[in-house]
């Protein structure tokens, strides 16, 4: 039952009920509760309106009150202000919550613009507010704008006598010519704004407002003029806080900025990665404006290429287009690099990456280009086929509108066809007719929206010399015609293709097809010099995908290609990817191949370069090559850049090694494996080649950093053989049958049939000790007097034993040592000083089987299968290394340690690591060692290459230097924050 009364009044009727209860009854009649806001903020979202609406709801909800004033209402903060932070819903009706909050407040600020009238929203709200409470209770903030156009045409009409007037509603301006400059006005204004709200005189809030801050001011100047006496230290303390929270900001700023290098260097564009990598480093080192960041150090080393002793194909430049390309081209002398995309040609120095010129092409995705020599090129034009001179950007000749081009190897002729027409034209190459070929009605096929559709599914080529062109049609048709002597021959007849691609090689046609239902794929061998099919392949399940040179076919299934031959039509391999092969390009024996996994790899260098994209499009040539992608509008071109520093030697490939040192007291270069090893001088002569005896029974094979000597150890004997000369300096053998021979880091320890641990020193081949020893059944080393060995599962040292095996062991620098334990699981280190005293340091954990380094005052924990991670010798936590692979060995170089790696595909790489702090500043490709002080020797599998190792600030002056004053330019900086 719906309620009739909020109150029911009950009395005694009598002389002092009755108006007692008459009082109480118009009081309540004529009571009015307190609105639930105090204002509601109407504005329309986003742009200048939502900024200042925001900033006026903190203001307004943040403003004290004055004392006098806030006796007089009753409250010190206007804290129920309304204002709707949502974007509304796209019906046509106000939200319940918008409604009842219009309803239950006292007064609307609206914030007016030019674009408050074009919001359907702003003017429903300001329509229902007058007529819940009228219009003299909205209150208006002009942003921009005139009143005329800015302040709804509702609110400036009043109706006196049954005659409307215009008149200026209640408003507070804050135009200015910035944003910026419209909210300082807003603190300036919203006492304006204030004063009906707390039914106050803008003056009086005015006055009372300044006092105020007078007062407040002064009560501040005090308080910090105590504060500085009383709290300096704090204010020391508070400093230093502020400047580590700025630190850390910066810090992590270069780090954001060494990894969009890296993924620049990545997506080709070397400059950008340059250009992020020296904004991530300090401009001053002797007073940095940054932290130095060793991941920026390392970013701009491989941007810079400095470490890279590979020779290939490498990223150059990345060229951002206006949209994405549907055909990429370089010119004959490779100066030019020509992209289409919808609807204009991009020219490009190859070199410099730099726009060379822009030219319109035929408002369709058909569009097409070809170079006829090095700067002049032919393409589809706006107004019809046109040969222009890049070099003079100058237009040579025009001919009729055309869409497929084809130009004859010889680059005598030139055919062209527009869209679906059933005539083609051919052209000379100084632009003459030199007639028509008839379709006979047919056309080719041409998608019903080619603005922005190329399907690539069509065949129009000419032969070597233009005498004979090949078309396919929309029937699914496919005709050679004879240009020469006006003959047709259909080779294939109308049916359900849906895609055809190849084209000639001299007289031989090679094209292939893909048909529907069913499904499959045929390519075709075609003399047309002799009328007669070659060979002929068909394929139920892959796709092939034709590539014609001017050396010959090439044809791409699944992950192979395979090399055709134009006479016989046999196959025979060429080369193999991956993972499915999208495109690929040919350049002699060289191929760039783009997989659909993003991949795309150069096979005559092994090379392998990540994409964000798949390849649609690749271009080979010999000093640069181009990719492009459908899905991206970015043009890279990669330049075959000879390897970083310089050649020192290109070794004998057919010799197999598995190791190579350097060592520069000796000027050798060691290369040996099991099977034995090979000594050359730095002119890359070879000194002396050894063939180890029982090469199937080595067990190990390891190197003196000290001397160059090899030490080749088998289960019962020891070799030691010279590393200037190649001579056998020691033999020995142990006990037959038992694990009696281990290389420590100290030497060799032999056990002989009196149980005598004898230490070799691998530098002199000299006995260290001897010491009694029941067996040698994992490994065994003497420390100063102390023999630590291996005896079953557990370490034993000077009367104590503890369960595991000796995993690593080295003097420490000062004359003492140190060693570790593991049992697979859990290890120790102990140290042992000059006394023979042993002190445990510290416990680690390593999983599965590890070896442990001692280098430069540091612990390195290196597990086969996981990271390795670095201790102080007290057992202080440093750092961790994460690399994929293994570490092979720690050694000291220059001012460096570096950390040697073999990654999981046994491809061997070296972390230039900070002496003070382990971080990474470079990686070192086939790293074997110092040539000299500060000089590196790189590998790259075919040579090896001598690099000068920077310091920072010379890392810092080569990257200017290489830059010459480029900076990132607007557009690079939309494009780096965009993507």
């Amino acid at each position: 039952m719906k309620q009739k009364y909020e109150a029911f009044v009950k009395y005694q009727n009598g002389e002092s009920d009755g108006p007692v209860v008459e009082k109480l009854h118009k009081i309540l009649e004529t009571y009015r509760p307190p609105k639930k806001y105090d204002a509601f903020i109407s504005y329309r979202h986003g742009e200048l309106d939502g900024l200042v609406a925001e900033k006026l709801h903190k203001l307004l909800e943040t403003y004290r009150i004055p004392n006098v004033i806030a006796k007089r209402i009753g409250k010190k903060k206007l804290t129920r202000v309304f204002r709707d932070r949502e974007e509304l819903p796209t019906s046509s009706n106000l939200s319940d919550s918008i409604i009842e909050a219009l309803e239950n407040s006292a007064f609307m600020l609206l914030i007016c613009s030019r674009r408050t009238c074009k919001s359907m929203w702003v003017m429903r709200e300001v329509d229902l507010f007058s007529e819940m409470h009228g219009k003299d209770k909205i209150i208006t903030l002009l942003i921009d704008g005139e009143p005329d156009e800015s302040f709804p045409p509702g609110l400036r009409e009043r109706e006196i006598d049954g005659e409307t007037i215009f008149v200026e509603p209640l408003a507070a301006d804050i135009r200015s010519e910035t944003w910026k400059g419209s909210l300082k006005l807003l603190k300036e204004e919203k006492l304006r704004m204030l004063s009906p709200l707390l039914g106050c005189g803008y003056d009086d809030l005015r006055r009372r407002h300044r006092r105020r801050l007078i007062q407040q001011i002064a009560t501040i100047v005090t308080a910090v003029f105590a504060f500085l006496l009383s709290f300096g230290s704090f204010s020391t303390w508070q400093y230093m806080q502020i400047n580590r929270q700025m630190q850390l900001k910066l810090e992590n700023q270069s780090l954001m900025l060494s990894e969009y290098s890296a993924f620049q260097l990545n997506a080709g564009d070397r400059d950008i990665a340059k250009l992020l990598a020296l904004s991530a480093l300090p401009e001053n080192l002797n007073k940095p404006n940054r932290p130095l960041m060793s991941e920026a150090e390392m970013a701009l080393a491989n941007a810079l290429g400095l470490y890279d002793v590979t020779d290939g194909f490498k990223a150059h430049k990345a060229i951002s287009l206006q949209s994405s390309p549907s055909k990429i081209v370089l010119s004959p002398d490779e100066k030019y690099a020509a992209a289409l995309y919808p609807f204009g040609l991009g020219i490009y120095n190859t070199e410099t990456g730099m726009e060379v010129l822009t030219l319109p092409t035929i408002r369709s995705a058909l569009a097409d280009v070809e170079f006829l020599s090095n700067d002049i090129l032919v393409f589809t034009g706006r107004n019809g086929i046109e040969v222009f001179n890049v070099a003079h950007s100058e237009s040579l000749w025009q001919g009729k509108k055309a869409t497929f081009l084809s130009v004859s190897d010889d680059k005598s002729v030139i055919a062209a066809v527009y869209k679906d027409e059933t005539v083609a034209t051919l052209y000379s190459i100084d632009g003459n007719e030199m007639g028509l070929i008839d379709f006979t009605g047919r056309s080719m096929n041409v998608p019903v929206e080619d603005s922005f559709i190329n399907p690539h599914d069509t065949l129009f080529a000419l032969n070597n010399n233009g005498t004979k062109l090949a078309v396919s049609f929309a029937d699914g048709s496919l005709s050679v015609f004879d240009i020469v002597n006006t003959r047709e021959k259909l080779l294939k007849p109308k049916g359900k293709t849906i895609h055809y691609a190849g084209g000639f090689y001299h007289d031989t046609l090679l094209f292939c097809v893909v048909e529907q239902e069913p499904y499959y794929s045929a390519l075709t061998v075609y003399d047309a010099k002799n009328d007669m099919i070659v060979r002929r392949y068909e394929s139920e399940t892959t796709r092939f995908i034709p590539h014609v040179t001017t050396e010959g076919f090439y044809i791409a299934f699944d992950n192979q290609i395979m090399s055709i031959d134009a006479g016989t039509g046999d196959v025979s391999y060429a080369a193999s990817a991956a993972n499915r092969i999208e495109a690929f390009s040919v350049r002699g024996s060289a191929f760039i191949i783009s997989e659909n996994n993003g991949t795309y790899r150069f096979m005559e260098k092994g090379q392998i370069y990540e994409s964000d994209y798949v390849c649609h499009f690749l271009y080979l040539g010999k000093q640069f090559a181009l990719t492009g992608s459908r899905d991206a509008n970015t043009l890279r071109i990669l330049k075959n850049t000879p390897p970083a520093g310089n050649l020192v030697f290109t070794y004998d490939q057919s010799y197999r090694f598995s190791e190579a040192k350097i060592h520069q007291i000796n000027d050798r270069i060691v290369f040996y494996s099991y099977s034995g090893l090979r000594l050359y001088d730095l002119a890359g002569n070879t000194v002396v080649e050894v063939e180890f005896p029982d090469p199937y029974q080595v067990v190990n094979t390891k190197y003196d950093v000290e001397s160059g000597n090899i030490a080749v150890l088998y289960e019962s004997a020891f070799r030691l053989y010279n590393g200037v000369n190649g001579n056998l300096l020691l033999e020995t053998s142990g006990k037959t049958g038992e694990k009696s021979v281990i290389y420590t880091e100290l030497g060799v320890c032999v056990l002989d049939e009196n149980n005598n641990v004898t230490l070799y020193d691998l530098t002199t081949g000299e006995v260290l000790s001897i010491n009694q020893a029941s067996a040698l059944t994992s490994q065994a080393i003497l420390l100063g007097n102390v023999l630590v060995e291996t005896i079953g599962a557990k370490v034993v040292f000077d009367g104590n034993s503890i369960c595991g095996e000796l995993v690593g062991a080295n003097n420490t620098g000062d004359g003492n040592y140190a060693f570790a334990v593991s049992d697979g699981e859990n290890g120790k280190v102990f140290t042992i000083n000059k006394k023979g005293e042993i002190k445990e340091q510290f416990d680690f954990t390593a999983h599965g089987r590890a070896e442990v380094y001692f280098t430069g005052g540091y612990v390195f924990v290196a597990p086969f299968h996981g990271d390795t991670k670095v201790y102080s010798l007290d057992g202080t936590y440093i750092r961790t290394l994460m690399m994929s692979g293994y570490m092979a060995d720690i050694s000291l170089v220059g001012d460096y340690i570096t950390a040697d790696y073999i990654s999981t595909s046994h491809e061997r790489y070296s972390l230039l690591l900070k002496p003070d702090t382990l971080e990474t500043v470079a990686i070192l490709p086939g790293f074997l060692g110092e040539m000299e002080r500060g000089v590196l020797i790189l590998d790259n599998g075919r040579s090896l290459h001598s690099v000068k190792l920077l310091s920072t600030q010379e890392l810092i002056e080569k990257a200017r230097q290489r830059l010459n004053g480029r900076v990132l330019t607007a557009e690079e900086v939309r494009r780096f924050k965009a993507g």
